[in-house]
């Protein structure tokens, strides 16, 4: 179906895998609808419970298509390849699954903001991330200097995105910015483990989950504890709350079924 992506899905788990190893999986315009059109797919995939995002071959993502963007000789045609951009990220971010992303070598620039949509982020050990688009006099255009500045301490996201200066996997994770460090060769394992781990739990209160979280950091307190409030008093009436409850109470494992 696509010619820069590749998409499987076993179990509930789906993968997700950027597939230009020749380019670095350097995103494109094209690359960048085929994300949007398959995030649009899976968004109503009810058989899916977690998604992984990776990249094929020695990186994550190298950026955006450095030869793409030499071809913008507009501001015009700038905005419109950033909102391809933005758009499919946004898209990945709004999916109502927690997302995974499993990055090994490097995830530069559009790679770091696509990461950065994602739920979750595991990294191998030589990884790291980065924004070095202001050594091109440019700055990152497709959510990075927003979901840093919520995502790190300010001095941190300031000190990347003003020096271009990339994060190790170590300083990654003592910053908060990623969820684990593990080997070089086990990052798809250790996503893998996580997204199973995400699948057995009840997806409604999995989705509704996900949508506090992001409302926190848009709306007011008060707003999202309310918000919180109808969520909750929502699921009590799911079958897999009934069924949660009542497992725990006969001391077996839950099956939970999304209803």
């Amino acid at each position: 179906m696509f010619e820069s992506l590749q998409y499987q899905a076993d179990a509930g788990v789906g993968v997700l895998t950027l597939n230009r190893p020749e380019r670095l999986n350097a995103v494109n315009g094209a690359m960048a609808s085929e994300i949007e059109t398959l995030a649009r797919q899976l968004r109503d995939d009810a058989t899916l419970r977690a998604l992984i995002v990776t990249g094929a071959g020695r990186v994550f993502c190298a950026g955006a298509d450095i030869a793409a963007l030499d071809t913008l000789k507009s501001a015009d045609a700038a905005y419109r390849f950033l909102e391809s951009l933005q758009v499919a990220f946004n898209a990945i971010e709004a999916l109502p699954m927690p997302t995974i992303a499993a990055v090994h070598g490097l995830a530069f620039g559009g790679g770091c903001e696509l990461a950065l949509a994602c739920d979750f982020r595991i990294l191998g050990e030589e990884a790291r991330l980065g924004v070095p688009e202001i050594k091109l006099g440019l700055l990152p255009g497709a959510g990075g200097t927003q979901r840093l500045s919520r995502l790190l301490p300010a001095a941190v996201a300031r000190q990347m995105i003003y020096f271009g200066e990339a994060l190790d996997a170590k300083s990654s994770l003592q910053h908060g910015l990623i969820n684990a460090v593990v080997a070089s060769g086990e990052v798809m394992n250790e996503a893998r483990n996580w997204a199973t781990r995400l699948a057995s739990l009840p997806p409604l209160a999995l989705r509704s989950a996900k949508l506090l979280v992001h409302g926190a950091a848009l709306n007011g307190l008060a707003s999202g504890i309310e918000a919180e409030r109808q969520a909750v008093s929502y699921l009590f009436q799911t079958c897999d709350a009934h069924e949660g409850v009542r497992a725990f109470l006969e001391k077996r494992s839950a099956e939970f079924k999304g209803n």
